[in-house]
């Protein structure tokens, strides 16, 4: 078997690493996050990247953002995150004639500034299309 014909699944690789490292995984949502920590990882997996986009630019196309508005990233990028809100609200509406869905984003918090967050005032807080990112999650088990 060639190299170039093997696949890796993210999850069962996930799964592996951990059981390598001795860290195990369970499904977060059954454990309180209060009292066992939680690992949000926010993976790029769209081709071509993606960007984040400012809050009042959700909206928006990145060719129309202006560059201390936007965060181009690679795929296969990886950030930690602290929050994901899947359901959005109270965020800038769109304008009339654009067909953008707030449902189609997630609005991402950071626990770490991002690479291009030095020409912008610290925001951590992010829209970000949910198709083109994924998420990962896993918790500390002692």
């Amino acid at each position: 078997m060639e190299i170039s014909n093997i696949r890796l699944r993210p999850q069962q690789l996930l799964v592996f690493l951990s059981v390598l490292c001795g860290v195990g995984m369970v499904n977060p949502d059954a454990v309180s996050s209060q009292t066992t920590p939680v690992i949000r990882i926010l993976r790029v997996n769209a081709v071509s990247g993606t960007t984040f986009k400012l809050r009042e630019n959700w909206f928006k196309q990145s060719r129309d953002i202006t560059s201390d508005e936007k965060c181009p990233v690679k795929r296969n990028d990886k950030f930690f995150v602290t929050s994901i809100r899947r359901q959005i609200q109270n965020a800038p509406a769109r304008p009339q004639g654009n067909s953008e869905r707030l449902s189609d984003y997630w609005e991402v918090t950071f626990e770490k500034p991002l690479p291009c967050e030095q020409n912008i005032d610290n925001v951590q807080t992010w829209f970000v299309y949910k198709q083109h990112v994924q998420e990962l999650r896993s918790v500390l088990v002692r």
